[in-house]
């Protein structure tokens, strides 16, 4: 779980601009990247994200200093984001049931050079190569437990933060990644099975 970014924005507090500056600086691509993958459609993505930042600085302006500086921002954020991503998919029947295909990457995923980022390219591929067979794993799961293994594992909320961003009491969180994860388990047993 990362709360380094949220720790960051404390200093901001008494600021909005500057504070909403640094929360888009820090979860802007991160967002966008956890709506598009579940669009499969970047442009969507694009607006849905562009909102959640309009309603957190509406929301912003009304909180106190002490509130921003009490705030869990990045949990904050994805419960905005997955009420409108929820919105959206329940308004757009075309969106209902979707799956992303595998080669759909955002550009802020692939590292242009070995330079920028210290790191073998074939092992930042291999890398990406692994967390999409796990995603298109994890879209397989039934729709209740996608949500909580994908916030959990792909976008390392706490299991707090993800009962709170679903509205979800936490007893039924751990229960829905236990269950996620031992299909997951028995999907990848059968695929084992079925290759040897």
């Amino acid at each position: 779980m990362d709360v380094s970014g949220d720790k960051s924005l404390v200093q901001f507090a008494d600021n909005v601009d500057a504070y909403y500056e640094r929360l888009v600086a820090l979860y802007w691509h991160q967002l966008k990247a956890f709506v598009t993958t579940r669009l499969g459609n970047s442009l969507d993505a694009e607006d849905i994200v562009q909102e959640v930042f309009i309603r957190a600085y509406v929301a912003l302006e009304r909180y106190s200093v002490q509130q921003r500086q009490d705030l869990k921002a990045r949990a904050w954020l994805y419960k905005i984001t997955w009420n409108l991503y929820y919105n959206f998919v329940s308004r757009s029947p075309e969106q209902q049931g979707l799956s992303v295909a595998l080669e759909e990457r955002q550009e802020h995923e692939w590292p242009e050079t070995e330079e920028e980022n210290g790191v073998n390219p074939e092992e930042v591929f291999e890398q990406l190569e692994r967390r999409q067979e796990l995603e298109a794993l994890v879209a397989s799961l039934p729709r209740h437990y996608q949500a909580v293994v994908s916030l959990y594992y792909f976008e390392e909320l706490s299991l707090q933060e993800v009962a709170e961003v679903l509205n979800q009491p936490l007893g039924t969180v751990k229960v829905y990644v236990r269950r996620g994860i031992q299909q997951l388990r028995k999907i990848l047993q059968m695929q084992v099975n079925m290759v040897g």
